[in-house]
């Protein structure tokens, strides 16, 4: 198996280990001057996608900057939300656009407590930047028009000011319990399922 050095290196290499769940891969291994190619069998977890038991990591430096000016602080703060903005937001078109392969990757509070763990073992000036994107992925998810979020009501909203009068509060009550009651579920599914997949 070759992975191309990229920025999505281990992610790719991932992804095709668990593809081929009981199916033996050879891996190519730099060790000093030696090139070693070593087979493997991933076995199936209990989301049926294969797993070596290795942990993959990027070979990478990670450096901070420190800022000299307020204004360079400031273009700095920027930058880092538009990128971090833009994670989030190709994130959503890909749970939107390709739901089939990225619902598995949905998670629950417990897993991303589990993923802050790891950043902070490696790098704890990286929590700055996970609680970053944390608070605007729940930003955008809030904004989506979908029932229980602030989005909701903001359609909700819309709606009676092209009616020109409001809706039944009872229509209202009823949508938003309904959104809240689903998005409450879809809560505990998901701490269920990142539960059985750290134990």
């Amino acid at each position: 198996m070759k992975v191309t050095a990229t920025q999505n290196q281990v992610p790719d290499l991932v992804s095709n280990i668990k593809a081929h769940p009981n199916q033996q891969l050879t891996f190519g291994v730099q060790r000093g001057d030696q090139q070693l190619e070593i087979p493997a069998v991933p076995a199936p977890g209990k989301d049926g996608k294969g797993a070596i038991q290795v942990s993959l990591f990027s070979h990478t430096y990670i450096s901070h900057e420190k800022p000299a000016t307020v204004g360079q602080a400031l273009g700095l703060t920027w930058s880092e939300f538009k990128r971090l903005g833009g994670t989030v937001v190709n994130s959503l078109k890909q749970i939107v656009t390709n739901f089939s392969n990225t619902a598995g990757q949905l998670s629950g509070p417990v897993a991303i407590v589990a993923a802050g763990s790891a950043i902070a073992r490696t790098d704890a000036a990286g929590l700055y930047q996970f609680c970053a994107i944390i608070n605007i992925n729940l930003a955008v998810v809030n904004t989506l028009p979908l029932p229980g979020l602030d989005g909701g009501y903001l359609l909700f909203l819309i709606l009676e000011a092209l009616r020109g009068k409001k809706l039944p509060d009872t229509v209202e009550q009823g949508v938003m319990t309904s959104g809240l009651l689903l998005l409450m579920l879809m809560g505990v599914g998901l701490t269920i399922k990142d539960t059985i997949n750290l134990l």
